[in-house]
């Protein structure tokens, strides 16, 4: 669990979702650690058979914490139950479990263990790689953002005040204030559907474009942010990411766009395009290096920091076994 999710919400409630998890008749061990590289270095032991072995794996708290199981589990077999009490709770609201609720989510949870595998969903994961990224390979479970969404993100994290999702609207204004388009390279692999960007076949079926963009977001899942509807048809199970890009806004642009991304309507704007592929490599532009340009932002995964572009971004199927009750 992490005891600073929600408020501190997630602290309480793990100690609820232990207790009740013992009283359904399951042997629990808390793997939480005093910080989050503790508690994932525990995960992973638990994970792989060198700790004590489980049969699953319980996450209390937001995003962040779904991105820390997910780097235990991924590939593995090994389940992961989502009790939702943090900020965002975007890839278990997608999933369709209780937020905000713990309560409601550890029954679910227990139920979903009882059912053996008719309580287990398997769905996409992606896999992030790059030479910024620190601690090598990362798995994420909702979307990388690595344009505006990116630089929101960062300054939200940097953000005392106003606590919970508010802090992402007051990161939004103050980073539109100095926005301005930046410069990419983007190489597809695998590409279904790109309507309206123009595309240049690359060796090997790759595609490229290049040119200036506000956001740039590869997403597993619909929504980022708590709530804001990056990718409103990504699916978790279809083996592909949406690839979100939004070419060279003007300030006033971005502006009339980012209101409308909490409905999806942002993707019906002439400028939106979104690129449905297995993989794409995001990297600098060649006008990144000119005198004066604004350094990209530092991508972001789940609402954790990834690393400084380049990355590449590759969907892999049915790579995370979730813990839903069966329907």
């Amino acid at each position: 669990m992490n005891p600073t999710a929600g408020k501190g919400r997630a602290a309480y409630a793990g100690e609820g979702v232990l207790a009740g998890l013992r009283r359904a008749g399951h042997d629990v061990v808390d793997l939480s650690g005093p910080d989050a590289d503790a508690a994932l270095a525990r995960a992973r032991a638990a994970v792989d058979g060198t700790g004590l072995p489980v049969d699953a794996l319980v996450v209390v708290g937001g995003d962040g914490m779904v991105h820390l199981g997910a780097q235990a589990v991924a590939g593995t077999g090994v389940p992961l139950g989502i009790v939702p009490v943090g900020t965002g709770n975007d890839f278990a609201a997608t999933l369709g479990l209780p937020v905000r609720d713990p309560a409601a989510a550890g029954a679910a949870l227990c139920r979903a263990l009882d059912a053996g595998p008719a309580g287990r969903r398997p769905v996409d994961a992606a896999l992030a790689t790059g030479p910024g990224l620190a601690g090598g390979p990362r798995w994420l479970a909702g979307a990388v953002s690595a344009g505006l969404d990116a630089a929101v993100n960062a300054r939200a994290n940097r953000l005392r005040h106003p606590r919970g999702s508010a802090r992402y609207t007051v990161a939004a204004a103050l980073e539109l204030v100095r926005y301005r388009p930046w410069s990419y390279r983007l190489t597809f692999d695998g590409v279904v559907e790109g309507p309206g960007l123009r595309l240049r076949p690359g060796p090997a079926g790759t595609a490229t474009w290049t040119g200036r963009a506000a956001l740039v977001t590869a997403a597993n899942g619909p929504q980022i942010g708590g709530g804001i509807r990056v990718a409103p048809s990504a699916s978790l199970d279809n083996g592909l990411l949406d690839v979100l890009v939004a070419t060279d806004l003007s300030k006033a642009g971005a502006l009339a766009v980012f209101p409308s991304m909490f409905t999806g309507g942002h993707v019906r704007r002439r400028k939106v395009h979104v690129v449905r592929a297995r993989a794409v490599t995001i990297e600098p532009g060649p006008e990144a290096w000119v005198a004066g340009e604004r350094p990209l932002p530092v991508a972001h995964a789940d609402g954790e920091r990834l690393g400084a572009l380049p990355l590449r971004v590759e969907v892999r199927a049915r790579a995370l076994q979730v813990l839903v009750e069966p329907r």
